[in-house]
């Protein structure tokens, strides 16, 4: 069983792990950039720090007169905290631990370290906590050592006046804590806004789709008895297409049922008469005391059993074409198609001394489908022969006119009442019931294959006597083109 997917689901999902996923990206890609800028800010510090630390060192030896020796260290670095009454006293370092922002500075000072050098590499000079060996190669500029398991960033400089070395140096490891530290920070706010985004998505998705399940509501309200149009106020551009869609179909669907419900109600009163002539029939035949009225009762059921028969095959024919709503319409030869319908009721006619005939150009085209158009000319020809007398003539004629042809179909009976003519194409309507074994669904088939055709259909009387039917039909390329005709 193939599992329902929910519109909804697969929205929410495809969106939320479509945003958190390029959040992560945006996110990660900024934590790099960020990090990359704080080094270079870092870098930029360590060289302005050496400069300075440079200037500073060359002031103190100058006031001390001599260089130190043996690697002293310069306890200044760390400056004390003033004497106060209700504070012990703590190095600066250790005060900035507690605090990052104090009087004296900030705790980040603490991780810069300095190696004062002469030109031969010994170490003069330099800060608490720094290595007792060279941090790197005397050259000036930026380098990275190890060091004591320590991975270092230094920056070099020469003091030609005192022929001194300048070596600034952080730890790697606390350049990186502090780098990534502000980085973090930079992209915090954006990890904080994604709940919220996340949250505002979900809503987004689940009140746009809210038309949806107002349809599906007003859908859910309808059944056979209700197939009244949707109405909604719904303000989705998208889904007008789709409402209008429905409301069409069910048009079309109370449309069906309706033709449906009075074809049923029309079939089953029609149905009764010939059903109770075959009882009489049946019971005469049964009480019939010689073979003579036997007989008799036969016949009369053989031609009440050809009349059941007409009328049932005319009710499924009549119950085909209703449900038809555009058949697939191809070229045709119109004489070839109507010399074949000719060829099938000329035994009717031989049978009648009637003279059946075809007159009119030959091929032309026109645009129909074959079977129903056969059943169309078979019915009007077919009522002709019934309704003529016998040695009478039955004339079918084909011309072009303009962008359709036109066929007569003339005959040489009575013709009809001209206030029967409005009623003829109504279903099971007759114009004399008394006369003929028809039904009143032949011209009711005939009109109705007419419509899906696009064609015209006219019936009127011959001023000389007989009736005639006229048939306009469109001929290729001109099938939405059809002419008025009364």
């Amino acid at each position: 069983m193939t599992r329902v997917r929910s519109i909804r689901r697969f929205l929410l999902a495809g969106i939320l792990a479509l945003v958190s996923v390029s959040l992560a990206v945006s996110g990660f890609i900024g934590y790099l950039e960020a990090n990359h800028e704080m080094e270079e800010l870092f870098d930029a510090r360590l060289a302005q720090s050496a400069r300075i630390t440079n200037q500073l060192l060359s002031r103190y030896l100058k006031q001390r007169g001599e260089l130190p020796s043996n690697g002293a260290v310069y306890q200044e670095w760390e400056q004390a905290v003033p004497d106060d009454p209700h504070q012990e006293k703590r190095s600066f370092s250790q005060l900035g631990r507690d605090n990052e922002f104090t009087p004296y500075g900030h705790e980040f000072e603490r991780n810069l370290y300095f190696q004062l050098l002469d030109e031969r590499g010994a170490i003069l000079l330099r800060s608490p906590s720094a290595p007792a060996q060279p941090l790197t190669t005397l050259e000036r500029g930026f380098n990275s050592e190890t060091k004591d398991h320590h991975e270092w960033r230094t920056f070099t400089l020469y003091n030609e006046d005192q022929r001194t070395w300048l070596i600034v140096a952080e730890r790697d490891d606390e350049r990186g804590e502090l780098a990534s530290s502000m980085a973090t920070l930079t992209m915090l706010p954006l990890f904080i806004t994604l709940p919220f985004l996340l949250g505002l998505l979900w809503w987004l998705v689940s009140a746009g789709l809210s038309p949806l399940r107002q349809v599906a509501q007003a859908i859910s309200e309808r059944h056979p008895a209700n197939l009244s149009p949707l109405t909604l106020s719904l303000k989705a551009e998208e889904l007008t297409p789709i409402v209008n869609e429905i409301n069409r179909l069910m048009h079309t669907l109370a449309d069906t049922i309706e033709r449906e419900k009075q074809f049923t109600n029309e079939a089953a009163h029609e149905l009764r008469t010939p059903l109770a002539v075959l009882r009489i029939h049946s019971e005469n035949l049964m009480a019939a005391e010689d073979d003579a009225t036997r007989e008799q009762a036969l016949r009369k059921m053989l031609l009440a059993l050809d009349r059941s028969d007409r009328l049932i095959r005319q009710l499924l024919t009549q119950a085909r074409i209703d449900n038809q709503q555009t058949p697939a319409l191809n070229r045709l030869d119109l004489s070839q198609l109507l010399q074949g319908t000719l060829a099938t009721l000329a035994p009717l006619a031989l049978k009648k001394e009637q003279q059946l005939s075809l007159e009119g150009e030959e091929h032309l085209q026109v645009m129909g489908q074959a079977v129903l158009m056969d059943l169309m000319f078979g019915n009007l020809i077919d009522n002709a022969l019934r309704y003529t007398p016998a040695g009478g003539e039955i004339a079918v004629m084909i011309a072009a006119e303009g962008n359709r042809v036109r066929v007569d179909i003339r005959d040489s009976g009575p013709g009809i009442p001209t206030a029967a003519l409005s009623r003829l194409c109504e279903r099971f309507y007759r114009v004399n019931p008394q006369q003929g074994d028809g039904v009143g669904l032949g011209m009711a088939i005939v009109r109705r294959i007419a419509e899906l055709h696009g064609a015209d259909l006219d019936v009127h009387n011959r001023p000389h006597g007989g009736l005639e039917v006229s048939i306009w039909l469109p001929i290729p390329h001109h099938i939405d083109a059809p002419s008025a005709h009364s």
